[in-house]
């Protein structure tokens, strides 16, 4: 079995999926968020990787959440209903968009420049205990994003050009939510392995230890921070 390493934004897909909800596959950002605070919560006894056990455990706790009528089966509307929660909690966790956009504009002239953006991201990194800065890979995606969002291309951003991007990657993420994936169906429908319009508790756990295998590529039991990537 396998281990897992988080980039900047998507890259908590696997787990997401797994011990969430698949919509929440698109959420990130890696190392120092949402990525990071699922592995945390998987990581029971926070030994810095996570078992097969604890993995599944998490399943487990989060399928309860989304079962609210205790009924044994998790329907498209629970489904969804978490996923809006946790966006919500996600987002409150997260502080108002203006102060965290101060935080970042280090030389406080209303622009966060692509280096202010990467020494804020690594601040946090370290004040949450991550020493050893941002991965190569996380610092192109961070790069390829910065890109998108610079909408005048004068290589600083602006708080309205963030929330505007932020803004296009929810719009993105919901049509993804909604979408038709070729012959293998929408999320819900791959989790609904019998077809009857629900999900039942082994159907979840289920696809969470065939999710686990995947992410465990050297199969060693356990997905450790900082390995791996789960190709899409």
């Amino acid at each position: 079995m396998k281990k897992l390493k988080y980039g900047l934004l998507g890259t908590a897909a696997a787990l997401a999926m797994a011990m969430t909800i698949p919509a929440l596959s698109h959420a990130g950002p890696g190392k120092y968020g949402h990525g990071a605070h699922l592995f945390g919560m998987a990581d029971a006894d926070k030994g810095g990787d996570v078992t097969k056990e604890e993995f599944r455990a998490a399943a487990e706790a989060r399928f309860a959440t989304m079962d609210k009528d205790g009924d044994g089966y998790v329907t498209k509307e629970e489904m969804a209903a978490a996923r809006a929660e946790m966006r919500t909690r996600y987002e409150a966790r997260r502080g108002d968009p203006a102060e965290r956009f101060a935080a970042m504009d280090a030389d406080g002239d209303g622009k966060v420049t692509l280096d202010e953006m990467k020494q804020a991201a690594e601040k946090r990194m370290a004040e949450r205990g991550r020493e050893g800065g941002l991965s190569d890979r996380s610092a192109e995606r961070m790069a390829a994003l910065f890109e998108k969002a610079d909408a005048n291309s004068d290589g600083a951003l602006t708080l309205e050009e963030m929330q505007a991007a932020k803004k296009h990657h929810g719009k993105t993420d919901a049509k993804r939510d909604g979408k038709k994936d070729g012959k293998r169906g929408d999320h819900f429908s791959r989790l609904d392995a019998d077809g009857d319009g629900r999900i039942s508790k082994a159907e979840f756990l289920a696809s969470a230890d065939r999710m686990f295998e995947r992410l465990d590529r050297n199969s060693d039991g356990k997905i450790e921070r900082g390995e791996g990537r789960m190709s899409r």
